[in-house]
């Protein structure tokens, strides 16, 4: 579906914002004169103000005008599921190592979680896990693309972050579903999903057996899991660290990718675009 123009224009900022063409504590122009400059109406203009302000990407005080709010302290998941939806964004080795590493200790102890809530509650395991493993299982067999199948793991860990009955992991496991289905995709390039998916039974039906050792069954999988991501890391550290803006998230003639580029105006020639300097 394609976006609107108010959330083209609020990508355009959480990448700026991202790659840091605009930084913490800079000064937008007043609302007029900043819809001249990216060539939108004022209304589509101030409707993703609005999104990146519930965001936390700017802050609007009266007398001060539009600040850029601060990415490390002001902004949360939100920002970064908004971040992960821009496909002319190239996120960068630095955000994508940080998120495997992230993802690598999340989910054992999401296991963990799901179990404990399990025994406590003294409910009989319905086989739902298993079942989806099977299935990915058939679809490997099938020889489904790499997308699909990794769109398949992530309903899986879905489904465990849903069996924790923990919010907070739930709603953390939403906003990261697109980072994780594309660092997914990337690992099943690069190892044997059907061994894979041997060893994902093996830990579903040890975890059925209620006298198994709890810590044990996780260290045991916390070490395959950072086994099994080593060549991902591998891959990973070897992508440029700092993140790019490939294209104008923005559809205009304009193809704005830098924060001079909109200080600089419509009718600037190109040549003059490397002179303008950030409102500071």
């Amino acid at each position: 579906m394609a976006k609107t123009l108010p959330d083209q224009i609020a990508d355009l900022f959480i990448a700026l914002i991202f790659t840091g063409e605009l930084k913490a504590g800079d000064k937008l122009p007043p609302e007029r004169q900043l819809a001249e400059l990216l060539s939108v109406d004022r209304t589509s203009l101030r409707m993703a103000l609005r999104t990146l302000g519930r965001m936390n990407a700017v802050n609007s005080v009266q007398g001060s005008g539009i600040r850029v709010c601060n990415i490390h302290t002001d902004m949360g998941l939100d920002f970064l599921d908004n971040l992960y939806r821009i496909p002319e964004l190239e996120l960068g080795g630095r955000l994508l190592l940080a998120g495997l590493e992230l993802f690598n200790r999340a989910i054992p102890t999401a296991v963990k979680l799901a179990l404990e809530k399990r025994r406590r509650d003294g409910i009989t395991d319905d086989g739902r896990m298993l079942e989806m493993v099977q299935a990915m299982y058939q679809s490997v067999e099938q020889g489904r693309s790499t997308q699909e199948l990794a769109r398949m793991e992530v309903d899986i860990i879905e489904a465990l972050m849903e069996a924790t009955g923990n919010q907070v992991l739930q709603a953390s496991a939403n906003s990261s579903r697109r980072i994780r289905t594309l660092l997914t995709e990337k690992l099943f390039e690069l190892i044997d999903v059907k061994q894979h998916l041997t060893f994902q039974v093996s830990i579903v039906m040890k975890a059925r057996q209620a006298s198994e050792d709890l810590d044990e069954l996780i260290n045991e999988y916390l070490q395959y899991i950072e086994q099994l991501t080593e060549p991902l890391y591998e891959h990973l550290r070897s992508v440029p660290e700092e993140p790019r803006l490939v294209s104008s998230p923005l559809k205009n003639d304009r193809n704005i990718r830098s924060w001079q580029q909109v200080l600089a105006g419509p009718d600037a020639p190109l040549e003059s675009v490397q002179l303008v300097k950030p409102i500071s």
